[in-house]
């Protein structure tokens, strides 16, 4: 009974949660899975991104081994079209809206599901929650920080006086890379050293390992007897998809035979394809679109090395850590990795994968030679990709998260 008692239980709120597709998503997923129940999740029917239903919420929380609490907004819309002069009023209206929800949710989740911890998984938008916590002094306090939502400049927050705020509200301020912890300890000063935590993403080995390359994908794909350098990402401008696709020109003339899969999708795919046509590579760069989450190992396998050289924007937005590092490695893939933001964290140089400047097309194709010429290197990293996944399984990542709350810890 005692042992019983000391497990405390967590409310998680999150905007990002599946079907939402992104890392701090599949984070918040695969830290509730391996929980054991003991994480109760608080998410969105509909997306704030457009103001429209989810699809596939339903189906996610029916085979979901942990409760999920759905509501309809966590924070305002902001994609819809509002006329400016309705804008500040309708943001108004529906942040109330939203708030007294929210607010309601909480406090039967706190009496019915017996919670003692309650996290954050948006820095800002659901942090106002810590001030109302502050009259319950037995719920501990937590924020989940990813990294780039510290060091990305917006109109919002221009001096991050928000953000500081809010991190300054919790107990516990969990961070995903050593990144992430030197960019809340420059935020927050000497206040911060006490409360930060850091708990590194990890991976679903049992979901992601090595399994034979499908001969209709092979086909679709048109990539028989070809080297495949893929990479797996939404297509944003960090993500260096571009800088890819020019490096891949450069070593295509010493081996013709190297393809590039690009598996996601996003806004700049249209930027992207043009410019493989500008680098007369259109022929050798193919681009999936958006997968099902039952086909994304099968596409992982389709790839030699997996390749995303991540790079950091004049506004700040960098790579918080990188999961599809760790993933490509439990699927049996080398790596090539942006050495900005927390990718240093999930990829060693040297070890399971090879760090290279995002900026640099230079070295982004040196080090596509380095792996398509030296068969001996690839192997080498592949063994420590493996050993770099199995270490980072998500039932170590989430026993350190519950230990931070249980008695006696």
């Amino acid at each position: 009974m005692a042992e019983a008692m000391a497990e405390k239980r967590v409310l998680l709120i999150t905007n990002n949660l599946p079907p939402v597709r992104g890392g701090s998503g599949i984070v918040y997923d695969a830290l509730a899975r391996a929980a054991g129940g003991r994480i109760v999740v608080v998410a969105p029917r509909i997306s704030y991104q457009d103001g429209l239903p989810l699809i596939g919420w339903r189906e996610h929380d029916r085979l979901a081994p942990y409760p999920v609490i759905r509501l309809g907004l966590l924070r305002t819309v902001i994609g819809d079209a509002v006329p400016r002069h309705l804008r500040r009023l309708r943001f108004l209206l529906q942040d109330i809206s939203i708030r007294a929800g929210l607010l309601a949710t909480l406090v039967r989740s706190l009496m019915r599901d017996r919670i003692a911890v309650v996290c954050i998984g948006e820095l800002v938008a659901s942090a106002w929650v810590f001030g109302v916590l502050r009259l319950l002094p037995s719920i501990t306090r937590v924020v989940y920080v990813h990294g780039e939502e510290i060091t990305t400049q917006d109109d919002y927050d221009s001096t991050k006086e928000r953000r500081r705020r809010a991190l300054m509200a919790a107990h516990h301020i969990v961070v995903v890379s050593r990144f992430t912890a030197r960019a809340v300890a420059e935020l927050l000063g000497d206040k911060a050293a006490d409360r930060i935590r850091l708990i590194e993403n990890g991976v679903d080995v049992a979901r992601f390992r090595p399994v034979e390359r499908r001969p209709d994908l092979v086909a679709r794909y048109g990539i028989e007897g070809s080297f495949v350098f893929v990479s797996v990402c939404r297509l944003l401008e960090k993500k260096g998809i571009d800088q890819t696709i020019r490096a891949l020109a450069k070593i295509a003339v010493e081996f013709p035979d190297s393809r590039l899969l690009v598996v996601g999708d996003g806004p700049y795919r249209g930027a992207l394809e043009a410019l493989a046509a500008d680098c007369g590579v259109a022929g050798l760069v193919s681009f999936s679109g958006s997968v099902a989450d039952d086909e994304l190992v099968d596409h992982y396998a389709l790839g030699d090395v997996f390749v995303m050289p991540n790079r950091k924007l004049p506004n700040g937005d960098t790579e918080g850590f990188g999961l599809v590092f760790l993933e490509a490695n439990a699927c049996g893939l080398p790596v090539i990795a942006g050495s900005d933001g927390g990718s240093k964290d999930a990829v060693r140089h040297g070890v399971n994968g090879l760090l290279v400047d995002g900026n640099s097309v230079d070295q982004i194709a040196t080090a596509m030679l380095e792996m398509r010429r030296d068969p001996i290197v690839r192997e080498r990293l592949r063994d420590g990709g493996h050993a770099a996944a199995a270490a980072a399984d998500w039932r170590h990542k989430a026993r350190a998260f519950l230990a931070l709350f249980d008695a006696g810890s």
